[in-house]
């Protein structure tokens, strides 16, 4: 089986997030998990909807829930903060996703991003990465009105996990494996 590759964006304006999403999907993002702060996000499902195959999901408590796909209740969405070390962190990814076999996405904030993204590959657990669960950087200042944060670029961090996830053997899914595997939509 392949990998859930999950991009959680912070929240932005519609015509970025919909860039975001494209951007992403073209490197191997296979949902978008949307931050519930999203601005205008009836028009930001519809968009994501005509441009993109990516799975939507957001906080099954928020009042646009009936508007995105569901993923069964068993899997589980995991985001770990820094540990006192990488071998508490690594082992911590172990017990989760024994927990949730095959049902896991895990994503790592900060310093323990890259140590959980490696240990959920070589567990066989699914990615989430993206803005949302990094730490924020100062907005740029800049001529082009560019609203990303300065040093963070989703698509670039899902360009790096489906990297990984390709070396490991588990080459990240497309929106329609995705939804044929759990049953979703």
């Amino acid at each position: 089986m392949g990998t859930l590759i999950t991009l959680a964006p912070a929240a932005s304006t519609l015509s970025h997030l919909l860039r975001v999403a494209i951007d992403a999907e073209q490197v191997g993002a296979t949902r978008i998990h949307l931050a519930s702060d999203q601005q205008d996000i009836v028009a930001a499902i519809a968009g994501l909807r005509r441009q993109t195959d990516l799975v939507i999901t957001i906080a099954p408590g928020h009042p646009a829930a009936e508007l995105v796909d569901r993923m069964p209740a068993d899997f589980a969405e995991v985001v770990l903060d820094d540990g006192p070390d990488e071998v508490d962190l690594v082992a911590e990814v172990v017990r989760i996703d024994r927990e949730h076999p095959h049902h896991v996405s895990l994503a790592g904030r900060g310093s323990a991003a890259l140590p959980v993204l490696f240990a959920a590959l070589a567990v066989g657990a699914h990615l989430r990465v993206g803005t949302a669960d990094t730490p924020a950087d100062p907005i740029r200042q800049d001529l082009t009105d560019d609203p990303r944060t300065a040093g963070r670029d989703d698509a670039a961090l899902v360009a790096r996990a489906s990297g990984l996830a390709r070396l490991a053997g588990r080459p990240p899914l497309d929106g329609r494996a995705a939804r044929a595997w759990w049953r979703v939509g």
